[in-house]
């Protein structure tokens, strides 16, 4: 109350800004571990610190992208987001006001809004000046796909527009950065961010001199070829179904101590095999992914998985083993239903709001993920105030603390267990001609992968 307008806006900015992003820096960090089972960040010793930066990344997933970069960076990310997502008011102030992003408007917003990119333009050079670090898209667009789209040129223009204001001294510099995702919608998947290596953008000055439009393609040609390496990319869409299958099948066949980044090298090889393979043997192509759409029908009709059948061939599972995990199963019921009955309902209520509100479904994961982490900040409050009024004692108190969220991620693995429980004992359950039909071609589908395509596990 003592202070006037002027230095209230200063305190908020000064104080109460920083104070929300890294509050939501935790909670988000928090989801987008549990969501994503704990992200792998490849090469983030790349990043520089204390300097000027852009980070330039490909954009498959609405907010859940900058959300991600943004957790598991060391320095504060200012971000640079499509103008549309800021049309609701509520959005906007906590987007614009709190934590500090920036509209940017492309054509398909209106060309009217088309000017109000100068002002986003000079905010970056701004910030930029101040040695602050950038997040754009370069795409200017979200599309769920597993491959590259071609660049804009906002990233260029905005890049030579801050070092031009200094008299290129600012020493800016530009990191590619790949958001890859297995699914980005579905609960449980995997994202793994892998940064490339930084470069400066005053090695483009001296084209920038002669001619700025030659400089900015260059600009964005270069850095298309250094995100493309960064991102798991399948040049033709139709190749998206037989790298989805290769890889279930070859990471299934690798050991389970190999880890997440094995798995995302394996993933760069099939892509890059499957890219060069339809190409070049587009009729052995053909035979390979029919083979292995019969295989996946298979399975899905008997409502198993491929890890089943790999454990079976690999003579890992028997009814022994089947009736060991029952009886681990019946042990930790207990425990994995006082989980689910504290931890279940916020999680479900994101996904029916996900399903009944996101037309686009880039949005899904997004609007799951937060709606159901917002739930869980109301939720859990209210369960432990509960808990407190009823026992007023606080040893009870103390040890429902504990259990709430460890209870919750214990659930997930037991259902994750059960799961396959399940599709084994389906699996033992099937007529004897029938598993051996699936087993077969599991085998020649896995010769036929490694011979082709040369990979192995």
């Amino acid at each position: 109350r003592q202070f006037n307008r002027k230095q209230q806006k200063i305190f908020l900015q000064v104080f109460f800004h920083p104070m929300l992003y890294y509050f939501l820096k935790i909670v988000v960090g928090i989801s987008t571990r549990i969501f994503y089972c704990s992200p792998l960040i490849l090469n983030r010793a790349h990043v520089p610190q204390d300097e000027p930066l852009i980070i330039a990344s490909n954009h498959p997933n609405a907010l859940c992208d900058p959300c991600s970069i943004a957790v598991f960076a060391k320095q504060q990310i200012h971000f640079l987001a499509r103008g549309d997502v800021f049309q609701n008011k509520i959005l906007y102030w906590i987007f614009v006001k709190q934590l500090g992003m920036v509209p940017i408007y492309r054509l398909s917003e209106g060309a009217e809004n088309l000017h109000k990119n100068e002002e986003t333009f000079r905010i970056s050079t701004e910030n930029l000046k101040q040695k602050k670090t950038i997040l754009m898209f370069s795409e200017g667009i979200c599309v769920q796909e597993r491959r590259l789209r071609k660049l804009k040129k906002g990233t260029a223009r905005i890049a030579f527009a801050s070092e031009e204001s200094t008299g290129w001294n600012l020493g800016l510099k530009i990191i590619p950065v790949g958001l890859n995702y297995t699914d980005p919608k579905k609960f449980r998947s995997t994202l793994v961010i892998n940064y490339g290596k930084s470069f400066e953008v005053s090695m483009f000055k001296e084209s920038y001199l002669k001619d700025k439009a030659i400089a900015i393609n260059e600009f964005t040609k270069y850095l298309e070829e250094r995100l493309a390496e960064m991102v798991v990319h399948i040049t033709d869409p139709r190749n998206d179904l037989l790298v989805a299958q290769t890889e279930e099948i070859l990471q299934n066949e690798s050991e389970n101590e190999k880890g997440k980044e094995y798995k995302f090298r394996l993933t760069e090889r099939i892509v890059k095999d499957v890219n060069d393979f339809s190409d070049k043997q587009p009729s052995e192509f053909f035979a390979l992914c029919e083979k292995a759409k019969k295989y996946f029908s298979i399975l899905e009709q008997c409502k198993i998985k491929d890890n089943t059948v790999k454990k079976i061939t690999a003579s890992e599972s028997s009814i022994s083993n089947l009736i060991s995990y029952i009886l681990l199963l019946l042990v930790g019921f207990p425990f994995h239903f006082f989980g689910l009955i504290n931890n279940y309902l916020p999680y479900k209520a994101g996904y029916k709001m996900a399903k009944r509100i996101v037309k686009q479904t880039e949005f899904h994961a997004s609007v799951h993920m937060y709606s159901s982490m917002t739930l869980y900040l109301i939720f859990y409050p209210l369960q432990i105030l509960a808990v407190a009024l009823i026992f007023r004692n606080w040893w009870v108190l103390g040890a429902y603390l504990i259990l709430l969220p460890l209870s919750g991620l214990f659930s997930l693995k037991y259902y994750t267990f059960l799961k396959k429980t399940f599709w084994q004992w389906r699996f033992f359950f099937l007529k004897n001609n029938k598993r051996e039909e699936i087993i077969s071609i599991r085998n020649e589908i896995v010769n036929e992968i490694k011979l082709t395509l040369k990979l192995e596990t």
